[in-house]
């Protein structure tokens, strides 16, 4: 019985992530090196070639800016038809409100073509994913960029990531060429990759380096702790929550199998303790058998598992 419960609550707990999270946070400089050009992209080369600012943030694994195959979001189709940083910094700011980003990654002017560019970030273990854009400008609305980036090498941060830029189009102007008026795509095509014409050459626009600047330690947080009395119980539990942080929170009863009993929270919390009572009832309001079941509370990326045992 105890091995059960402990693989149902490490099962609970989440699977244990891909990459261990560094212990610290990391200053990184990403530098851009446009070399698109004639010489190395002759197609219907365009007069006053240049790129827009870079634009992007830093994030975790739960929200992403843009992806090859889903549709552009209005920020990424403003940056590529017109090389506008808004609204997608609102976007990066919308998910830095919900936890799942941690600033924007933003340069102070944009580059002409050959030409350099550069701006600074910090990436954290919260949110150790980078992506950033800029528009290949002018063109109908095309640009290239990385998306979710993993700044992370194992348990450290990655010293140096030098990613060749190919173009995207954005799927939001149908314009065949660089200098195509504006043709709006309608309905809306996903983000692809541009193979042919005018980038048949196969060869970059350019490259994005990521360059680890400094890191500093983290200093430790408080944990989320988790605890249940009394226990045995008979007819109703006290299960004791003490949050580092305010936030979304959510507290349920699962049966060993790792079935939903019963939801007892699921809303924002406030940071310190917080108790909620079990009266052994599912959400139907059945009175739940005997046995053991799993506490579990989840905020702020956070897990908690703790046990209880009903005895009627």
């Amino acid at each position: 019985m105890l091995s059960r419960l402990l693989i149902a609550a490490a099962l609970l707990a989440g699977a244990l992530p891909a990459m261990a999270q560094p212990v610290t946070t990391a200053d990184y400089e990403v530098g851009f090196d446009a070399t698109w050009s004639a010489a190395t992209h002759p197609a219907d080369f365009p007069p006053d070639p240049h790129f827009s600012w870079l634009i992007g943030g830093t994030h975790d694994d739960q929200v992403d800016f843009w992806q090859v195959g889903t549709p552009a979001s209005l920020g990424i189709q403003r940056m590529a038809e017109w090389g506008s940083n808004s609204p997608l910094d609102a976007e990066v700011q919308a998910a830095m409100g919900t936890g799942h980003a941690g600033q924007v990654i933003e340069s102070d002017d944009y580059v002409l073509s050959p030409g350099m560019l550069a701006a600074t970030f910090t990436a954290t273990p919260a949110h150790p994913l980078a992506t950033v854009v800029t528009m290949v400008a002018p063109s109908p609305d095309w640009f290239v960029g990385v998306a979710g980036l993993d700044l992370r090498d194992g348990n450290d941060w990655a010293t140096e990531i030098v990613v060749d830029l190919y173009a995207y189009d954005a799927g939001t102007d149908s314009g065949p060429t660089y200098t195509s008026p504006n043709q709006a795509t309608v309905p809306q095509d996903p983000i692809a990759s541009i193979a042919g014409y005018p980038f048949a050459s196969g060869v970059p626009l350019g490259t994005f380096t990521f360059r680890l600047l400094q890191v500093t330690a983290v200093p430790e947080a408080p944990s989320l702790s988790l605890a249940a009395y009394p226990t045995p119980f008979n007819p109703r539990t006290t299960v004791a929550l003490k949050i580092p942080a305010a936030g979304p929170a959510q507290l349920a009863i699962h049966d060993v199998r790792g079935r939903l009993v019963r939801k007892l929270w699921d809303g924002r919390a406030q940071a310190g303790r917080t108790e909620v009572l079990w009266d052994g009832r599912s959400d139907t309001g059945r009175d739940a058998p005997s046995g053991v079941y799993l506490v579990r509370a989840t905020t702020g990326g956070a897990v908690a598992v703790t046990r209880v045992v009903l005895a009627r």
